[in-house]
């Protein structure tokens, strides 16, 4: 699992003419496994590993991950987390990763939801990705 997340992180702190993606300027490059630091004000985007499914046929191994990718956001306004997103799925989106051991197969947008907490007024949405890995 750690192939996976290190693939992540490379593929979301990769730069292109020296500059970082929009998603990672979008999140002031605040991307944290399972929970943000305590220090962490939005906007800011933290992913979790939801599942691990693996299944075969007779010549091949695979593992069908499920990530979760939290955003969050403060301003009153919703623009900030919808710029969010569409950078996250601009990144994320049928995206190629490098993952040492397996061959990535696809990364896919299963899902979004977008919410405001009515107590601390917090923008999240939460998007789910599928990944489909084969065993090298």
């Amino acid at each position: 699992m750690s192939n996976l997340t290190t693939a992540l992180m490379t593929h979301f702190n990769a730069l292109s003419a020296g500059v970082h993606n929009a998603f990672w300027l979008s999140i002031a490059g605040k991307l944290r496994k399972e929970r943000g630091k305590q220090t962490d004000v939005p906007p800011y985007a933290v992913y979790h590993i939801i599942s691990d499914v693996y299944s075969f046929t007779f010549t091949s191994d695979f593992e069908t991950v499920r990530i979760q990718f939290d955003l969050y956001s403060k301003l009153e306004s919703s623009s900030e987390i919808e710029d969010m997103y569409t950078n996250l799925k601009a990144l994320f989106d049928w995206c190629e990763l490098t993952i040492t051991g397996n061959t990535h197969l696809y990364m896919r947008r299963e899902l979004a939801r977008l919410t405001k907490d009515p107590q601390d007024a917090v923008w999240t949405c939460q998007v789910d990705y599928s990944i489909m890995l084969e065993k090298n």
